[in-house]
């Protein structure tokens, strides 16, 4: 039994009845602050084998593999390596999705992964999944176009709404994501044993501070016409963002193949050979399905 969850919660069901409005506001703006964690061991290994750069001044991003421009000659236009985006999770870095890189860039791909702002190398204090999905549209526009498009967790919620509100890519691979950012607030809520005024009170403040209504970042709605080819993974035991989310997502995506994973939970996934195999499967692939 985890006192300390359960004496978290008291101290949240208590206010919630209270203190319904400071409350909803006080968790809302920890909720858009995220934690740093210590750089690991092997992180710092794979930040020796990338090259980073600056997406802007405030935004931190890191490529490995080669990356070449676009040429015009008498031959006619010589295509560039293609371009992977990594989008990692919440209170996450860049770095993290190392896992994912080795079989990519043996490929031939140039990956680029970028740190969310608030996040790794990047500046900011605070952060959310609609300036992930705007920073994603923004790596577009500076970079170029995306071959393929990899997001896990929050990364995965970004990157499905910010192609359901108009980036472009050949593929998306969407790693125990959301469907709907209003379910991830919901969910943490139920964590944390807030009531229904207090749950209600505590999404409006989000939507405020963010600047956008969560509702709008549900890519349920967002992806209903989408034909991007799509592979969602996701595990049947992950606590941090239900199995459920992924399925919701898998009946609405056409062109989707979706992979079960067990025993990995939230974390572990992004190091399972089995994913790693699946995903650079799926990348190289000419042909879906």
């Amino acid at each position: 039994m985890n006192y300390a969850l359960m004496a978290f919660r008291l101290k949240h069901q208590l206010s919630s009845l209270m203190f319904s409005a400071r409350t909803a506001e006080n968790l809302a703006q920890n909720f858009l602050t995220p934690k740093r964690f210590e750089i690991k061991d092997w992180e710092h290994r794979a930040e020796k084998q990338g090259q980073r750069f600056q997406l802007t001044p405030d935004i931190s991003a890191i490529r490995w593999g080669a990356h070449h421009q676009v040429v015009e000659g008498d031959e006619g236009k010589k295509v560039e390596n293609k371009q992977i985006l990594l989008v990692h999770g919440w209170e996450s870095r860049g770095t993290q999705l190392f896992g994912l890189i080795e079989g990519l860039v043996a490929k031939g791909y140039s990956v680029v992964a970028i740190d969310m702002p608030g996040h790794g190398h990047s500046k900011g204090d605070t952060s959310n999944a609609y300036l992930f999905s705007q920073t994603i549209a923004l790596a577009q526009k500076i970079l170029g176009h995306f071959h393929v498009i990899i997001g896990h967790s929050m990364g995965a919620g970004a990157t499905s709404v910010a192609v359901g509100k108009g980036v472009s890519t050949d593929k998306m691979v969407l790693i125990s994501g959301p469907s709907s950012i209003e379910n991830v607030l919901r969910h943490f809520t139920q964590i944390v044993g807030l009531n229904n005024k207090t749950t209600d009170n505590f999404i409006a403040a989000i939507s405020r501070l963010v600047g956008i209504p969560a509702s709008d970042m549900d890519a349920t709605q967002l992806l209903q016409q989408c034909d991007v080819p799509t592979l969602l993974i996701h595990d049947d035991g992950d606590r941090e963002v239900p199995y459920g989310e992924s399925k919701r997502l898998s009946k609405i995506i056409k062109n989707s193949q979706f992979l079960t994973t067990q025993g990995l939970g939230h974390r572990k996934i992004l190091k399972s050979d089995v994913v790693i195999k699946t995903i650079n499967d799926f990348v190289s692939a000419e042909k879906f399905g």
